[in-house]
């Protein structure tokens, strides 16, 4: 289980094993929060460990990350999902090649929560696979979750049939996006989901081997018997069910499925919302348990953000047969749309021995309550059912246009114009009279928000230019909330050179540029040594301290000696600022005598 404080998870499934660097990066999530991907690449390239806003809080530090690491992660979110940043910020645009908006067939939501990365290593003929099926979303919210991770390298010929449903996934994803996938990255996600196919992961200590994946939505073969993945063939003497979002006709199906004691554990809310006999599967028995997260576990945010936790978010079914236990944890919540509706869901199974109730040992669901969950639950008590306000056709209609918005086609059309570039968004939408839509650029702030009528446009530096735009949509009556998405929408007229734009804009003094030399000489771990420190550290002349102690030009020397490939992005940097004359203010010639010395005694080395 992963508590609302695990809120650095993330970069700790993707960060390589010592003696590996990540070579591809697949991510699969519901819902995006642009800003943590940003903050991924950290997780993959730096080992020091830090605050994850106070690292955001410097857009420096994560450039070099981004552009070392932005080819190689590639995010399939469902193209609802993309949520409003909280900032605006230039270096999203350096998120649009990672970012894949997709589709469900049949009309379902695109739901499963799956990250398979790649390594590789110099001593190593294989690549190292590792592969993590959790309940949490790439966002910033904070709730009870869980996940499994498991890593392993492929056999070399022969297939796994507990990895199959995860080949057919990865082999599915660029058919599913709305966007065109370029070729290279398809290629490569051909070539990972067969090695995903010939490789056994490996359970967690006390379970078999090997951990079998279970994909539902896909095709129509996959939806026909949803539930036998759920039944063992010698029958199920204790079910365990864990889910935020549960619908009648799911929950009986899985109750039916146990002949001995269950548990349901779910959001109070969403029981609330069940008629009085929905849960009557799960009260047969005096020993039944019908449960909910108390408010305990679900406190105040110490932040600053003012924030909640949002609770119960886990997706767990547990089953007991015989003496051995199955543990199923994924995407897929206990509702009708996950098991035998149009949703894509992922799920990973595992199994064990129970061992005895009275024991510690095993695997089983005592085991698992008495460790401390039964703790964060209470028993369910009905609440009377609250008067719903007549809104339903504002919600209709609401809803309606959201569909239209992410449905129908719009594009971005950038022009260049006397102070900057006309960005223009093309559109042929109607919109009801009763709804108002609002959009606007992530790259800019809200207050600059303009009314989705033609014609649409802002006038913006390069460094603003962005394919991701956020809608805000409204209709009077109070009982209807606003909705509030991103799109990533197609682009046309993005100047060449744009992410070098971003990075002038960023890096826009001799002193800045100074700053940055001296984190990038130093690793990034030297990059968050220096944002901690502040923007004033590390100050000066080009003859000034280093992160060392020593000259820059010594410093250049040492890394050019030790490690001359840790200049790449110096020379890359360098080269691409020196193009203009901006650019050359910030490198002026001192400073690049100094570099060009060096850099050409390296070339003299190889």
């Amino acid at each position: 289980m992963l508590s609302p404080e695990s809120r650095t998870v993330a970069m700790e499934f993707l960060r390589p094993p010592s003696g590996y660097k990540l070579d591809m990066a697949v991510l699969t999530t519901y819902t995006l929060d642009l800003e943590t991907l940003l903050a991924l690449p950290l997780g993959v390239l730096v080992q020091a460990d830090s605050d994850l806003e106070a690292l955001l809080a410097d857009p420096l530090l994560l450039l070099e990350a981004l552009r070392e690491a932005s080819d190689r992660v590639h995010v399939f979110v469902d193209e609802s999902g993309i949520a409003i940043p909280r900032t605006h910020r230039e270096l999203y645009a350096m998120l649009e090649s990672s970012v894949h908006p997709v589709r469900a067939r049949g009309g379902g939501v695109f739901h499963p929560k799956v990250w398979v990365v790649r390594y590789t290593a110099e001593h190593e003929e294989m690549p190292l696979l590792r592969v993590s099926v959790m309940s949490r979303n790439l966002t910033f919210d904070r709730s009870w979750d869980v996940a499994l991770a498991s890593e392993a390298s492929p056999a070399r010929k022969q297939r796994s049939k507990a990895s199959a449903h995860l080949h057919d996934l990865l082999k599915t994803l660029p058919d599913l996006s709305t966007e065109g996938i370029a070729k290279a990255v398809r290629k490569d996600m051909l070539k990972l989901a067969a090695e995903v196919g010939r490789t056994r992961f490996p359970s967690p200590d006390g379970f078999e081997d090997p951990v079998e994946f279970h994909v539902l939505g896909l095709d129509k073969k996959q939806v026909r018997k949803p539930y036998r993945m759920l039944q063992p063939p010698n029958g199920v003497s204790r079910l365990l069910a864990i889910a935020p979002f549960v619908g009648k006709s799911a929950l009986n199906a899985i109750a039916n499925m146990s002949n001995g004691k269950s548990m349901l554990v779910s959001r109070k809310e969403e029981l609330d919302k069940l008629s009085e006999d929905s849960l009557t599967a799960w009260r047969r028995n005096q020993a039944d348990e019908v449960m909910v997260m108390q408010d305990a576990g679900m406190g105040e945010v110490e932040d600053g953000t003012n924030s909640r936790l949002s609770g119960l978010h886990a997706k767990i079914i547990a089953v007991e047969h015989g003496w051995d236990v199955t543990w199923f944890v994924g995407s897929a919540n206990l509702t009708t749309a996950a098991f035998t509706g149009p949703n894509v869901e992922a799920m990973a199974s595992i199994t064990g021995n129970k061992g005895r109730r009275s024991s510690t040992s095993g695997q089983g669901i005592e085991q698992f309550l008495n460790a401390g969950f039964r703790k964060l639950c209470a028993g369910y008590h009905r609440s009377d059912a609250s008067v719903q306000e007549e809104n339903g056709d504002d919600l209709a209609a609401i809803m309606e246009v959201k569909k239209a918005l992410l449905t129908e086609h719009l594009e971005v059309v950038c022009a260049p114009a006397d102070n900057g570039f006309l960005c223009s968004l093309k559109e042929a939408i109607v919109l009801p009279p009763d709804v108002s839509v609002s959009t606007w650029p992530v790259s800019v702030s809200e207050e600059h928000a303009k009314t989705f009528e033609q014609p649409v446009h802002w006038t913006l530096p390069a460094s603003r230019l962005t394919a991701f735009f956020a809608f805000r949509l409204h209709v009077a009556n109070k009982n209807v909330e606003d909705i509030r998405f991103a799109r990533k929408l197609p682009a046309e007229g993005m100047p060449e050179g744009r992410l070098n734009e971003v990075l002038r804009s960023l890096i826009d003094s001799p002193e800045r540029f100074l700053q940055f030399l001296r984190a990038l000489l130093g690793g990034l771990e030297g990059m968050v040594d220096w944002a901690q420190a502040g923007e004033g550290a590390n100050k000066g002349t080009f003859g000034g301290n280093g992160p060392g102690g020593e000259t820059l030009l010594e410093d250049l020397m040492r890394v050019a000696s030790r490690e001359p490939e840790r200049l790449k992005p110096i020379r890359r940097l360098i080269d691409e600022l020196r193009t203009t004359e901006e650019g050359r203010k910030i490198v002026p010639d001192q400073l690049f005598n100094i570099w060009t010395a060096v850099d050409q005694a390296v070339k003299e080395r190889s």
